[in-house]
């Protein structure tokens, strides 16, 4: 009997998937019949897509946080003090001892969860909030907390988020956007300084001197104000999953600003004098300065730049208490992340530089799902063949903004001003997969400063297209038919983060080549895999959508690329068609065509020597 007569409609398979919280399973289960399915009844499929692609996180979204920035205690059933922290005590002192505190303690306990801000010991005002353990049990709490609150009895958690204390964190966001010492020590500074005066005071410098230091670390980060450079510095500090804080929104929703006050409070956030937000909502300065004072009541700060500094804490903690899962991630990646503007100003490119600095550059291009960050074998070998490897997230893929216009276009571009910032004439390419359209973009309108290119495991133009009989190959072929469902797969996809989903989605993917399944059974390589999808589409899933909408629009193979030589490489445990093989002949006549043997997808993972062999040999 045909499969559709015995089966339930794929449809009907996503919206029972989708309670259960993992709606990718369904693909993955009916993978097989998937195109004909769709094509049977593509509305009913649409609609239950869309309904998993807004699916809340709280079910099987997991948020990334920065390590030493979080802090947790739990209170007993009788309200005294159960466990706390190291770091929370040092923050908060007693929780009994906050007004704040234990009236967030009294909401957690009527409501399930809260958010609110909290005065530390020092003065400072920090983003906290409190739950029982029916939410509290989804946070990143330490293992202490965690132990707790799995004991008998009507407990409630608390967890402080406060980024802006770790001096590491500002370290890190300063060397990723390229800062001197003394611009680093004033952009820390002001993160919690009255203004430039006592920034410049706690420092040791003279007020010019830390006003010239401003305006050329605002220049590096696209900043225009000083308000907007704390904004810029705490979204690097803040972790992988809130953008840019919406200071409107978060004023507010958790602090109880009415929709005028936080209008006023967002532009004078921005750095807009009182007379500026007055002239630029059609309002009397009166007015404005008495919705400035009322915010500065409800949220117990009375600067621009602090405003700032507590919606972006304030949201990115709300998102890390209704993810499902709460990832750490260590403060120093492997390699040295960087972070530029955008010719335009409007946009941030980021990128990982593993080095040395002297080595022969080599512009290695992730794929949809991961690479954002490469193994370590695969770096030391390329480093012992004197290369220096560097990853650019392509637009909307990890830190990078999305394009906002022709993604190859833009994302070709965010390659040169990378390549420009770091003083580098031309790359060698190391171009993987779903990058293949990207890569290529990049070597035709930069033909001059391409060295020599590598295309592993080359993906064709969609009209030629012969996509693997695999559930990855299903749904490729399902968006080119279908491009409306393209943002919707996207974005159900980018909800199914949890560790434990992705973990499963990345074994059913990988199956095709021996070595790849053998890897993904390599609980560390696994995990390695898993952050690294996490990661690269924690803010946005507008990457995978526009790079496959391109495809999808017709992408062509560029008449002329530059380089002074190109090979195919091929992954022979993949099993390529004939057809396949013989289309890249003739589509790139003058590359070379090599066999990797038994490789697959994860070959930086399983065959680094005979990669990097590519780009090393004459």
């Amino acid at each position: 009997m045909p499969a559709l007569a015995v089966n339930p409609s794929l449809a009907d398979l996503l919206r029972g998937h989708l309670a259960a919280g993992s709606p990718i399973d369904a693909l993955f289960e009916q993978w097989a019949s998937l195109e004909s399915q769709i094509a049977h009844d593509p509305t009913s499929f649409a609609q239950a897509l869309e309904a998993a692609a807004s699916m809340d996180p709280a079910t099987a979204f997991a948020a990334m946080a920065p390590a030493g920035c979080l802090a947790s205690a739990v209170m007993a059933p009788s309200g005294d003090l159960a466990q706390a922290d190291d770091l929370f005590l040092e923050w908060f002192g007693h929780p009994q001892d906050s007004l704040a505190l234990r009236r967030l303690i009294r909401l957690a306990q009527k409501q399930g969860q809260v958010s609110g801000l909290v005065e530390t010991a020092d003065g400072r005002v920090i983003a906290a909030c409190a739950a029982t353990e029916t939410h509290a049990l989804r946070w990143p709490l330490s293992a202490d907390s965690r132990a707790q609150m799995q004991l008998p009895g009507r407990r409630v958690a608390l967890l402080g988020f406060s980024p802006s204390r770790v001096s590491d964190l500002a370290a890190r966001a300063a060397e990723a956007f390229g800062l001197t010492p003394l611009e680093a020590r004033l952009a820390e500074a002001l993160l919690d300084a009255s203004n430039l005066a006592e920034a410049a005071e706690r420092i040791g410098v003279g007020r010019e001197t830390a006003r010239e230091a401003l305006k050329k670390a605002m220049r590096k980060t696209g900043a225009h104000r000083s308000p907007d450079l704390v904004r810029r510095m705490m979204d690097l500090m803040s972790g992988m999953y809130a953008p840019i804080g919406d200071v409107e929104t978060v004023l507010r929703d958790l602090f109880g600003a009415t929709p005028a006050e936080s209008r006023v409070a967002a532009q004078f956030a921005e750095g807009l004098t009182a007379r500026e937000v007055a002239a630029t909502l059609g309002v009397k300065k009166a007015t404005v300065r008495g919705q400035l004072k009322a915010v500065f009541a409800k949220t117990g700060v009375n600067k621009a730049k602090d405003l700032v500094r507590l919606a972006v804490e304030a949201s990115s903690l709300t998102a890390l208490t209704r993810a499902s899962e709460t990832v750490i991630e260590p403060i120093d990646p492997e390699g040295r992340l960087r972070v530029f503007n955008a010719p335009c100003g409007q946009r941030r490119i980021a990128a990982l530089d593993y080095g040395p600095r002297g080595g022969r550059p080599v512009a290695v291009f992730h794929g949809f799902s991961v690479g954002r960050v490469l193994p370590q074998p695969f770096v030391k070998s390329l480093h012992r063949a004197g290369l220096r490897p560097i990853v650019v997230q392509r637009p909307g893929y990890g830190l990078t903004d999305p394009a906002g216009g022709d993604v190859l276009t833009v994302g070709a571009n965010d390659l040169a001003t990378v390549l420009d910032a770091l003083k580098l004439r031309k790359v060698d390419l190391l171009i993987r997969d779903g990058a293949t359209a990207p890569g290529l973009t990049f070597a035709a309108r930069y033909p001059d400063r391409v060295g020599q290119g590598v295309v592993l495991n080359p993906r064709p133009p969609a009209d030629s297209e012969r996509s693997y009989a695999s559930p990855i190959g299903a749904a490729a072929r399902v968006m080119l038919k279908h491009p409306e469902m393209i943002a919707a797969l996207a974005e159900m996809m980018r909800r199914q983060t949890r560790s434990d989903l992705l973990a499963r989605t990345l074994r059913r993917s990988l199956s095709d080549a021996p070595a790849d399944r053998a890897a993904v059974e390599d609980p560390v390589i696994l995990a390695r895999l898993v952050r690294d999808a996490q990661g690269i589409s924690s803010r946005s899933s507008r990457g995978f959508a526009d790079e496959m909408a391109a495809y999808v629009l017709g992408w062509r193979l560029p008449s002329h690329i530059g380089g002074a030589r190109w090979t195919l490489a091929y992954g022979q445990g993949l099993q390529w068609p004939a057809a396949d093989l013989s289309l890249w002949a003739r589509m790139l006549p003058a590359a070379r065509t090599v066999t990797v043997p038994q490789a697959g997808f994860l070959a930086y993972y399983t065959h680094p020597d005979a990669i990097v062999a590519l780009l090393d040999s004459d």
